[in-house]
């Protein structure tokens, strides 16, 4: 008796093969590292145009720092540009996302068509770095707009900080730290051969300015020493009562010096997770070094500029973003 399923076998071995599709691809010489996935661009209302997360930094052991950039399309002249860095206590949040607001993006766009060029920071957190790598990120990030300053269109002497929460405490520490070799960003070796890295060893990048000319500081932390139950520990890798020359050196209000830009403080007098102490001590320290700073408080809202009600979170998230954009125009403007 014939077996049938023997027989099918043997006739498909028989059977000639299909033609192989030809395959290509593009080769290199040597390993490829360059990220070459088509560059996105989404438009924003106001003839405004985003860059989603475009990479900054590519260091070896680490996904790479990236941020959003939004810029007016017409980039026929130079603007100033904001760099927003968010809050979450160092070891969470985002670049799109911010208090109550339902569309972070949109509000960043929203300040471009008024004549900016803003980035939004997605740096290093807690869980993945420990301090200063967050830091070094922020200064990544100030110094990759002013080297990609023409093709954005960016004047590299007007570049501005705004940042809420933990996202303040990194504005502010960058605003005071202007030149501090202690927080220059490290190699972006990621994209590198062994035989490239080991070619740049001992040698030094031209010098890049990081200084800023302003920040406005959402409800930020300013003194590590004093802020209990905001990851602090988390951030440095220590706890502040036991380290404390390690969260002084971390904490901008220790830190200012000379030349310190103006800066814009905002904060909710019923904020239960950073007082408002860290925001009026801030001002009063920055006043007493001879710099510009403005002190906003909101009554009757917490963290994140939230009320009670629907309405009072509002008013609060509204009456912060319209000073906070007053506040960036004058500075352009030269006021």
């Amino acid at each position: 008796m014939m077996n049938f399923g023997l027989s099918l076998a043997a006739l498909l071995l028989a059977a000639p093969a299909p033609a192989a599709q030809p395959v290509d691809a593009e080769i290199s010489e040597k390993s490829a590292r360059d990220d070459v996935f088509p560059q996105a661009e989404v438009g924003f209302p106001g003839d405004v145009v985003a860059w989603p997360q475009v990479e900054i930094s590519n260091l070896d052991g680490f996904r790479p720092v990236r941020m959003d950039i939004y810029a007016p399309r017409d980039r026929s002249k130079a603007r100033p540009a904001v760099l927003w860095v968010h809050g979450g206590g160092w070891s969470r949040g985002d670049a799109r996302t911010s208090g109550a607001y339902a569309n972070w993006p949109a509000v960043l766009a929203s300040l471009a068509t008024r004549g900016f060029v803003v980035a939004s920071l997605d740096y290093r957190l807690s869980g993945e770095a420990r301090f200063p790598a967050q830091i070094q990120d922020v200064k990544a990030a100030i110094r990759h707009l002013r080297t990609q300053g023409g093709m954005l269109g960016i004047d590299t002497s007007r570049v501005y900080l705004w940042g809420g929460s933990a996202g303040g405490h990194l504005a502010s520490l960058a605003a005071v730290t202007c030149g501090a070799t202690e927080y220059d960003p490290q190699p972006s070796t990621g994209r590198l051969s062994r035989s490239q890295i080991n070619a740049l060893k001992g040698s030094k990048p031209p010098p890049v300015d990081d200084c800023v000319q302003g920040a406005a500081l959402w409800y930020g932390v300013f003194d590590l020493e004093h802020v209990p139950g905001v990851n602090v520990a988390g951030l440095l890798g220590c706890d502040p009562a036991e380290c404390r020359d390690v969260a002084r050196a971390a904490s901008p209000l220790y830190r200012i010096g000379k030349n310190v830009p103006p800066m814009l403080l905002i904060h909710g007098t019923k904020d239960a997770t950073v007082d408002v102490s860290q925001s009026k001590a801030m001002a009063a320290a920055l006043t007493a070094a001879g710099a510009k700073a403005e002190l906003l408080l909101i009554p009757d809202v917490d963290h994140g500029l939230t009320g009670a009600t629907p309405d009072v979170t509002r008013a609060a998230s509204l009456l912060a973003l319209g000073r906070t954009f007053a506040f960036f125009e004058s500075l352009a403007a030269g006021r």
